[in-house]
C-alpha cells in the first residue's frame, strides 16, 4: 500500500568533500607549526590544548568523510561500506587485544612510574593510536580502496 521508505543515515556527499578539505587544512597547519618550531615556545598546557584541538578537528573531519554518501550510492556500495566497517572493526579488536596483553605484561614488569620519558611517550602514542580516530581512518582506507578496485574491475570488463 505504502511505498517502502528506507532510512537514510548518511550525510550528503558535499560533507565528504568538506571533510577532506578540513583534514588537508589541519595537516598543512600542523606541518607548518612543526616547520616553524612553534612547539618549543609553547607552555605545556597550551601544547596539550592545541593537540586536543587537533584531535577533535581530525575526528570531525574523519566522521564527515566516513559517514557521507558517495556520488552514486547504490546497494553494492552499501554492501561494500558494511564489509569495510566489519574489516576495520576486526582489525581494531585484534589490535586492542594485542595492545592490552602487551601493556599489561609491560606494566607488571616495568611500572610506568619507574619509566623514563621516552618509554612514557611511546606508551601514550600507541595508546592514542589505538583510539577511535585511526579506526575511522582504517575504515575509510578499506572502503575507498575496495571501491576503487571494484570500479577499476568494472571498467576493464566493459
Amino acid at each position: 500500500k505504502y511505498g517502502m521508505k528506507t532510512k537514510h543515515y548518511l550525510l550528503p556527499h558535499r560533507w565528504q568533500t568538506a571533510g577532506w578539505i578540513l583534514l588537508a587544512v589541519v595537516f598543512v597547519v600542523v606541518n607548518l607549526l612543526f616547520g616553524f618550531d612553534v612547539w618549543s615556545v609553547m607552555d605545556e598546557a597550551a601544547f596539550k590544548l592545541l593537540i586536543a584541538g587537533v584531535y577533535v578537528i581530525i575526528g570531525v573531519s574523519l566522521l564527515m568523510i566516513a559517514f557521507s554518501e558517495e556520488r552514486q550510492e547504490d546497494e553494492f556500495i552499501r554492501s561494500l561500506r558494511g564489509r569495510s566497517l566489519v574489516a576495520a572493526a576486526c582489525v581494531a579488536f585484534v589490535l586492542s587485544v594485542i595492545w592490552f596483553c602487551v601493556s599489561s605484561i609491560n606494566l607488571m614488569y616495568f611500572p610506568m612510574h619507574e619509566a623514563d620519558d621516552t618509554k612514557r611517550w611511546v606508551f601514550y602514542m600507541v595508546d592514542n593510536y589505538l583510539s577511535v580516530l585511526p579506526m575511522f581512518f582504517l575504515y575509510i582506507v578499506i572502503f575507498k580502496v575496495s571501491l576503487w578496485i571494484n570500479r577499476r574491475r568494472c571498467r576493464h570488463e566493459e
